[in-house]
């Protein structure tokens, strides 16, 4: 694979005289940081504050800052390494993008080929111009951030999408403007000054990136983003961001609770099935009879919003959502100190069965599998300890199953896509 080079613009933002040399510092100590636990959790997002902390937030609409400790720790997330091959792959991909002040580069600008070839150069004057990358669900493309997303997930029972904002001289790739959708915004490298005004839409369903903002008028606050900083932002907060210094790179985790209006589309579906909600509305009758086919609507149309059940809607949704996509063909059995984790995006209820019972059937990603006991029982220790070495898994199951039956239950795993293995020191070694 042919290595991407690094900006221009990146240079001066490291002040050294060397491109190469400058960003083998910064790279030297990505690498190290690959050896230490990675961001593999919401706790571990969130640290130091605590999880029940980050829920009342969020129930109350509030934004929170969350300053880091370390302030390498999200580096683990998306390395200097992952963003050269992720542009070195996937550079010309449509999720990749450039922007400046909400307006999309067109691509032809820096690309070839029918949009097929990357001019290099030309992708490097942008950037040095302001121009930010974004690069939407990278989740999809770098595999812890789509463990992440996926432990989340578990933890919140939300879908989630993660985008990646990359810039290397000062501006933002967007104007002021809200999301659809809670937002927690990780700071990788660099820092990046976010400003709030007073949400206009509240709990809004739909984008807005045309809001006028009048050059006086104040932000209600402001809040820098230092390297390795979180930062919840609710959905429907007015607000823009900005580079601080010259570079920044930070992911933004997308939050998309289910709405009253999902439930209704939900309830739609289920009027599509009924005869007398797909007939023609009466125009060529007398009002006598217009009247009587409305009030028959009506009741019907009551009697669906009585029979949906709130709960019932939430469960099918999680039965049907995949598991990440991420998948095992070596065939080999990870070792001891080698973390095992779940790409299932949702917790699910499992039977509790004798060992000696056969497979038994589960909704997994809108199909039913069937698992055998162990490797449910598998599953039901991960829920609770994701990620974990295997050697935590054996301990943690040897009043039940012998090592054998564990690794019969880790192939079957494997085989459904519902495990993945990293092979490395660290959680963030794939």
């Amino acid at each position: 694979m042919r290595a991407f080079p690094y900006p221009r613009g990146l240079r001066r933002s490291l002040g050294v005289g060397s491109l190469r040399n400058g960003m083998t510092g910064m790279s030297s100590r990505s690498s190290k940081n690959q050896t230490r636990p990675m961001l593999a959790t919401l706790t571990d997002l969130l640290a130091p504050v605590s999880l029940s902390e980050f829920l009342d937030a969020f129930r109350a609409r509030r934004r929170l800052h969350i300053s880091a400790s370390d302030s390498n720790r999200a580096v683990t997330l998306f390395s200097w390494h992952d963003i050269e091959a992720l542009l070195s792959t996937h550079g010309t991909s449509e999720n990749v993008g450039m922007w400046r002040d909400g307006v999309l580069v067109p691509r032809q600008f820096y690309t070839s080929n029918g949009g097929k070839r990357l001019k290099v150069c030309a992708f490097h004057d942008l950037i040095s111009q302001g121009v930010s990358i974004v690069v939407e669900k990278v989740d999809r493309l770098v595999p812890q951030i789509s463990q992440l997303a996926a432990a989340i997930e578990r933890e919140m029972g939300i879908q989630t999408q993660v985008n990646a904002y990359l810039s290397f001289s000062k501006g933002g790739a967007f104007k002021p403007h809200w999301d659809p959708h809670d937002v927690l915004a990780v700071q990788v490298l660099g820092r990046k000054r976010w400003r709030f005004w007073k949400a206009a839409v509240p709990h809004p369903v739909e984008m807005c990136n045309i809001v006028p903002i009048e050059a006086s008028t104040l932000p209600d606050q402001e809040i820098e983003l230092a390297p390795g900083d979180v930062l919840f932002i609710p959905r429907g907060d007015l607000h823009v961001a900005a580079v601080s210094a010259e570079c920044s790179v930070h992911l933004t985790i997308d939050l998309r609770s289910e709405t009253g209006i999902d439930f209704l589309n939900h309830i739609q579906k289920k009027a599509g099935q009924d005869p007398l909600l797909r007939m023609n509305l009466p125009r060529q009758t007398v009002d006598e009879q217009s009247d009587t086919h409305e009030a028959a609507i009506k009741r019907r149309l009551h009697q669906l919003i009585d029979d949906a059940s709130m709960s019932q809607f939430l469960q099918l949704g999680d039965l049907s959502r995949s598991p990440a996509v991420q998948t095992a063909v070596s065939g080999a059995l990870p070792q001891m100190d080698h973390v095992l984790r779940l790409t299932l995006r949702r917790r699910l209820s499992l039977p509790d069965i004798a060992s000696e019972a056969g497979p038994q059937p589960i909704m997994i990603g809108g199909e039913v599998r069937r698992l055998s006991p162990p490797a449910i029982d598998v599953l039901r220790w991960l829920f609770a300890h994701d990620p974990a070495t295997l050697r935590a898994l054996y301990a943690g199951l040897a009043p039940h199953h012998g090592r054998d039956s564990i690794g019969a239950a880790l192939r079957e795993l494997l085989r459904f896509g519902f495990l993945v293995v990293n092979r490395g020191d660290g959680y963030g070694q794939g």
